[in-house]
């Protein structure tokens, strides 16, 4: 009910365990957005980093960062930094990468996740993604907005687009 989630060890003893909107499921595979956005904030570059899942043409998500940079975005480097990361999956590499000003936060400074969840790749901020996964990223613009709402509704999922 309160998306937290947590277990109880034999002991009785109840431990938080994360949010259920920090869960991604990757081609059938579920994983944490934490490990990731710890990873993408390894980059000297980046101030903040949080990861989140935006839908995926055929099922489940695809992985979207929004990161805060101290310097201009260099997309080859930041590609450069996640190949040079033996603890990021294949899966954990981000598909989109949005580059803002600042990230929406609570007063307890806290990044707002829904809210990225809900704008994806329509925002106001620099936007970049990986057409097709392996590839390096690109500027993600009108056009390829438009191209991908084609794609998901090829795929019989344009509904999941206006949500």
């Amino acid at each position: 009910w309160t998306g937290d989630l947590a277990y109880r060890d034999e002991a009785g003893f109840f431990y938080f365990a994360g949010r259920t909107a920090d869960w991604l499921r990757v081609d059938g595979e579920n994983f944490a957005a934490a490990p990731i956005e710890r990873i993408v904030m390894r980059q000297p570059s980046v101030i903040l980093a949080a990861a989140y899942g935006v839908p995926d043409v055929v099922a489940g998500d695809q992985v979207m960062v929004a990161i805060q940079t101290d310097a201009a975005f260099d997309p080859v480097a930041f590609d450069e930094h996640l190949a040079a990361q033996r603890d990021l999956g294949p899966k954990w590499i981000p598909r989109f990468v949005r580059v803002a000003r600042e990230l929406p936060m609570t007063q307890t400074l806290k990044v707002i996740k829904r809210q990225l969840v809900h704008e994806r790749w329509d925002c106001p901020d620099e936007l970049w993604w990986r057409p097709e996964p392996g590839q390096p990223l690109q500027r993600f613009d009108a056009d390829a907005s438009t191209a991908l709402r084609q794609r998901f509704t090829a795929a019989g999922r344009a509904a999941v687009l206006d949500r």
